[in-house]
């Protein structure tokens, strides 16, 4: 293997590790510091060195694998049941449950991802409200999020128009399709954990 392509599987590895340690949140963060570790002749080199999200995906499967065991299991039942009551609750929106939770990788630090489908965000909005819901509430001309709470787990509720919804969209981690799956998809994925 070529010096690049160890010291990029070296920086994958230290920052699946941090991301697994549960030191950090994102990926971005994870690979950010893992490649402070190796000074300043591999900082300065930019992308040379850079491993994609998707190795350090790879090598954060393999952690979770190998040490996760029933803790992680048990994690991933009790945060699929959760986010089985908020495709429900929220099915007015055509939920949608992606990321770590819907993968089977769940961390203590990580949270619910939910797309919602409706036009209008603000519609959303008047919702939670409707039912009494505390949220916080961040966007830009593009997209509105929605963060919810509930046993000190964040449900992060991104808006996407009704449109969307039939399209798959790219996973900015693992550079494949990204996975997303309903309320009857879940229910038979808890049914099997």
């Amino acid at each position: 293997m070529a010096r690049n392509e160890r010291i990029k599987a070296e920086i994958a590895r230290a920052a699946a590790q941090l991301l697994f340690e549960e030191e950090v949140r994102s990926y971005r963060d994870a690979r950010r510091q893992a490649v402070r570790h190796f000074g300043p002749s591999v900082s300065s080199s930019r992308g040379a060195h850079l491993p994609e999200y998707a190795e350090i995906h790879s090598e954060l499967q393999q952690l979770m694998r190998f040490y996760g065991g029933e803790r992680l299991a048990s994690r991933v039942r009790e945060w699929r049941q959760l986010a089985l009551k908020y495709l429900e609750w929220l099915e007015p929106f055509q939920p949608l449950l992606v990321g770590s939770v819907q993968r089977g990788e769940v961390r203590e630090i990580s949270d619910i991802n939910l797309q919602l489908f409706c036009d209008k965000p603000e519609e959303v909005g008047y919702f939670f409200e409707s039912e009494g819901i505390s949220f916080e509430e961040e966007g830009d001309a593009e997209t509105t999020r929605f963060y919810l709470e509930e046993d000190k787990i964040e449900i992060e509720c991104t808006v996407h128009p009704l449109n969307e919804r039939r399209q798959t969209p790219h996973c900015r981690i693992t550079g494949q399709q990204m996975e997303r799956v309903g309320f009857k998809q879940l229910q038979e994925m808890v049914g099997t954990i």
